[in-house]
């Protein structure tokens, strides 16, 4: 068989092989999960709109969905909001699949309890990791979004779970999928919470990468555990000036690098003068004061 390929430049979204060539999976349940995937953040789309819009019939995508949920890629947990009670269902959907409970509240994690608004029953929401504040795909009992996601995770959980999970948009041997750039992003937020910027752990972890990355997760995991700054000690931006040291006669400040001591009003003397004019530079400077302060300077 010839395979005829060319990469979109734009526009695109990349599905794991495991997932194209799933020997349980059918072809409906493959392309609702790339479709799911390919939502850009934020989308009001769910799982029953997408369900609409493809030809397969809402039938056969809720067998697709049974099949995806028994395969470990889509997950639904309900939680009550600690304060108004109420109870939301979240659905996530991820590109690798998540058998052991540990992954799934890893994935889970980064996406706070959603709230829900008071227009309607709450409904699905799909996570996403690293982005507070934004509706993700998802499905309601009515088939539509009635939930507003107000939450707001981490700040630095969040960023660095968003900072890892990019990763892979650069440099393709270090792409990770939600559950495993959620399951990092503790170790990376030390790194912000000890001052360190992205840019500075983006550079330490993509620079001197050796040519073959068998484990992203195990090189990512590495560098992030030997590479770890010092704490850098935060300056409080209310904080007030240091002042300036003072002559200790008269108290005005004192020029620098002058640290101490008394300022020169204070000690009597005064400056230097330039030593008197003599031979040629006296003769110009009789000539430029007979021309005048207007006059062009002598050659």
């Amino acid at each position: 068989m010839l395979v005829h390929a060319i990469a979109p430049k734009r526009f695109f979204s990349q599905t794991p092989n495991d997932i194209i060539r799933h020997p349980r999976l059918n072809g409906t349940a493959v392309r609702l999960l790339q479709w799911a995937l390919s939502l850009p953040e934020g989308t009001s789309e769910t799982v029953q709109s997408i369900g609409e819009k493809m030809p397969e019939g809402r039938t056969a995508v809720r067998r697709a969905r049974a099949q995806l949920e028994a395969e470990g890629y889509v997950h639904t947990r309900r939680q009550q909001h600690p304060e108004t009670g109420r109870w939301t269902t979240q659905v996530l959907v991820s590109n690798v699949a998540l058998t052991t409970e540990a992954e799934i509240e890893a994935a889970f994690a980064p996406a706070a309890p959603p709230v829900t608004t008071a227009a309607g029953p709450p409904g699905d929401t799909l996570p996403t990791v690293g982005e507070p504040a934004v509706q993700a795909v998802g499905t309601s009992p009515k088939g539509e979004n009635t939930e507003e996601n107000t939450s707001h995770p981490e700040p630095q959980a969040g960023r660095a779970a968003k900072l890892l999970h990019s990763l892979g948009e650069r440099e393709a041997r270090l792409r990770l999928g939600l559950a495993e750039a959620a399951n990092l992003a503790p170790l990376a937020a030390r790194w912000l919470a000890h001052g360190a910027s992205e840019l500075e752990l983006r550079t330490a972890l993509t620079a001197g990468l050796p040519r073959t990355v068998h484990s992203p997760v195990a090189l990512l995991a590495h560098r992030l555990k030997a590479k770890l700054p010092a704490p850098r000690r935060a300056v409080d931006p209310a904080a007030p000036a240091r002042p300036l040291p003072e002559c200790a006669h008269c108290g005005d400040p004192l020029p620098p690098p002058q640290a101490t001591g008394i300022c020169t009003p204070c000690t009597g003397s005064t400056p230097a003068q330039p030593p008197p004019l003599t031979g040629p530079a006296l003769a110009r400077a009789a000539f430029r004061a007979a021309r005048g302060p207007t006059a062009a300077p002598a050659c």
